[in-house]
């Protein structure tokens, strides 16, 4: 698709909602209430569907902490109001792209290269969902802009590795393209997990050019906007997927250097975003409490259903509308 034609089919999608892309089929049903433990294999994975959209390296001072929310206008104005808000979300280990998106996929931070040598040490939840469910490996993506992040499809543990992995479509390049590739994979692959990297915010941001930085920012809240929209407007996905959308790491603030870089343990690099939106996911909610991108792997896994046990991170119970029984209000 040429970048004219893309432009033309998300105005369509923000006019005319989701409908206008024809869809795949009925909805699927949850499975049973009990966790499905690692290593017993049920045949058929039936659940909700699980996409994380990473916008990476996009400080939240131009994002929710922004008061009036300039360069977010669709997930400020369009998603936030249906989901649960995070105000305090964090990086505390390395705020680099790749040691970031293996804390969220493994629910540890790991202090691995961020040029894509090393894999992660613990299990990532693609591996986790892999070997619990027995799918093949196409039921597990990562859409990156980035070629690194191929590093981050599964992790050299020796109970999981490489043969509970997910297919690592990764290098794609600028976000239009990967959005293209990701429209693609949902309308006929239906993967049940999906990890998205927005990579040009990151790009933008070390270029130290202010306006190419807020540019990126605003593509891609409009596209993250448009992949929501064109979910509630497909049979398969309305209503039976959940979408986080947060950050793998900030920029430096101020007194730490400014948006031009990232790195370290300032404020800057470490708060970052989480809204999360779903069936049963509390809508017009905002939750002060700190939390991290940790939490991220035990919230994927509790929705589907899968035990992550080596992962440190606790579930974010306060997301859904009935705290005291967690997910699944309506599904269990």
């Amino acid at each position: 698709m040429k970048r004219w034609s893309l432009v033309c089919a998300i105005a369509v999608l923000l006019v005319f909602g989701a409908a206008s892309i024809k869809g795949c089929t009925d909805s699927p049903s949850r499975p049973s209430s009990q966790k499905n433990p690692v290593g017993s294999p049920q045949a058929l994975y039936d659940g909700p569907y699980v996409i994380i959209v990473v916008i990476d390296g996009l400080r939240y001072t131009e994002s929710f902490g922004d008061p009036t929310r300039a360069h977010i206008p669709y997930l400020s104005n369009v998603l936030a109001p249906q989901g649960t808000l995070f105000e305090d979300f964090r990086n505390e280990g390395r705020t680099q792209t790749v040691p970031g998106h293996a804390a969220l996929l493994t629910g540890t931070w790991q202090s691995i290269a961020n040029d894509g040598t090393e894999r992660p040490d613990q299990p990532t939840l693609f591996e986790y969902f892999r070997k619990s469910y027995s799918v093949p490996q196409d039921e597990a993506r990562i859409i990156s802009g980035k070629s690194t992040l191929a590093a981050c499809g599964h992790s050299t543990h020796p109970a999981y590795g490489e043969a509970y992995g997910a297919v690592e479509d990764a290098g794609l390049g600028e976000d239009f393209a990967v959005f293209e590739r990701l429209l693609d994979v949902l309308q006929n692959d239906h993967p049940p997990l999906t990890v998205v990297n927005f990579a040009s915010v990151d790009w933008a941001g070390h270029t130290g050019n202010w306006e190419t930085y807020i540019e990126a920012i605003e593509t891609a809240d409009l596209l993250t906007a448009v992949i929501w929209t064109f979910l509630q407007g497909n049979t398969a996905y309305a209503d039976n997927t959940y979408l986080f959308v947060t950050n793998d790491h900030g920029r430096h603030d101020a007194a730490h250097g400014g948006f031009q870089s990232h790195g370290d343990s300032c404020e800057g690099c470490q708060h970052v975003m989480l809204l999360v939106l779903g069936p049963d996911v509390r809508a017009n909610h905002t939750v002060a409490e700190t939390r991290t991108l940790r939490d991220i792997c035990n919230t994927a896994g509790e929705i589907l259903d899968c035990s992550v046990p080596h992962s440190k991170g606790e579930v974010l119970d306060e997301i859904f509308q009935d705290p005291a029984t967690g997910i699944g209000v309506g599904y269990r």
